[in-house]
């Protein structure tokens, strides 16, 4: 039972990671190139579904019971109504507000219980390897999902794209729903900053900081380089595939030595002067290499500080999962709204990746849990 759990696990997110890559990574393309809205505007649809996120994950921790698999195929029914309204709203302020709303639904209903199911599958001792192996899906994704979907689009258009992205959503929910079985049901699960700890709070925040900086500004600094959509998509396929087989190897690695701290401390230091180098690019080149450097150092951030978190609350693993979703979303809003002000004051946006280092910075004060630092003492 657990293989076939993890199999249809790993199938869930890999369907799913190449759906949304295919389509979602043109999405502010689409905004920007064909309803002529300013790059500031392009992250308001991001920031919006992360805020939704925010108070989703409230729900989520004030309902007794949850049933993972029915929200999975909810929230996949959410992404599809996301790739409707690019078919048929061409008002590119409404089109950004109720896409929104519809990635405010998909995100926290499809992460939070998939993160569930993946961490009732793992263990102290393989923990690091098995999210490592997960977190690899969307590094191989990335590297061909982007790339064919800049095909369609400059062959086919953007229906077509996301037409296909529909379907491949649709398969997604067809897989959940035969795997429904072992997937875990009736979950309870609350936000327990309490036992978290305060610096763990602030490492969640900082890495959500981070990302809302990272995931949504590296897009518009591409747009800046290249236009043409099959273009772009080769671009974004680059920096897909940089690190992932080594995060399996430090998950490995880590499992053994029980130590997350060193990891994803070394990737958050590690990202920092890849930053400065995408902050000076002045080619397309430049920007590619410095690009794919980053994804590569940032890559462990997540896994790790993941890792550890659940290791710190073994005990209540939903709580660990709804917590740092609730935080990292928080993260993501705040730092994103600022990307947004920043863009529309008139800084360039490489210099407002900038706003990305203080939120790695603040990853560093992430501790392990109170057991390894007992046993170090003993």
């Amino acid at each position: 039972m657990g293989r076939r759990a993890f199999a249809s696990l790993a199938l869930v997110e890999t369907l799913l990671a190449f759906g949304n890559t295919f389509a979602a990574s043109f999405n502010m393309i689409y905004l920007f190139k064909h309803l002529d809205m300013p790059l500031w505007s392009g992250s308001i649809y991001l920031v919006l579904g992360f805020t939704i996120s925010i108070f989703a994950s409230l729900w989520m921790s004030w309902k007794p019971r949850f049933d993972l698999s029915k929200a999975i195929i909810f929230s996949l029914g959410a992404l599809c109504v996301e790739y409707l309204l690019f078919l048929f709203v061409d008002n590119g302020y409404v089109l950004a507000v109720s896409v929104g709303v519809a990635f405010g639904l998909f995100y926290p209903f499809f992460w939070t219980p998939t993160n569930i199911w993946m961490a009732h599958l793992t263990e102290k001792g393989d923990r690091g390897v098995k999210y490592g192996v997960i977190f690899f899906i969307w590094p191989l994704a990335t590297f061909v999902g982007p790339f064919l979907g800049g095909l369609v689009i400059g062959y086919f258009g953007y229906t077509t794209l996301y037409v296909v992205g529909i379907g491949v959503l649709i398969a997604t929910a067809a897989v959940a729903f035969l795997a429904r079985d072992v997937i875990p049901a009736k979950q309870e699960m609350k936000i327990n900053l309490r036992e978290v700890g305060r610096r763990n709070t602030v490492a969640v925040l900082g890495q959500g900081a981070f990302e809302g900086v990272f995931w949504l500004d590296l897009t518009i600094i591409s747009f800046g380089f290249l236009t043409d959509e099959r273009e772009l998509g080769a671009l974004f396929s680059l920096f897909g595939l940089s690190a992932g087989v080594m995060g399996i190897i430090l998950g490995k690695v880590s499992d053994r030595i029980q130590n997350r701290q060193l990891f994803f401390r070394a990737s958050a230091l590690a990202s920092i002067p890849c930053i400065f180098l995408i902050f000076n690019a002045g080619t397309l080149e430049q920007f590619g290499v410095a690009s794919g450097m980053l994804e590569f150092a940032s890559y462990a951030l997540p896994v790790f500080i993941f890792a550890m978190l659940t290791d710190r609350l073994e005990h209540s693993k939903n709580d660990a999962v709804l917590t740092r979703e609730f935080l990292l979303d928080i993260g993501r809003a705040v730092s994103g709204t600022a990307l947004i002000a920043m863009l529309y004051i008139g800084f360039s946006p490489q210099e407002c990746l900038l706003m990305a280092i203080p939120g790695l910075l603040l990853t560093l004060v992430a501790e392990e849990p109170e057991r390894k630092r007992a046993s170090a003492a003993g």
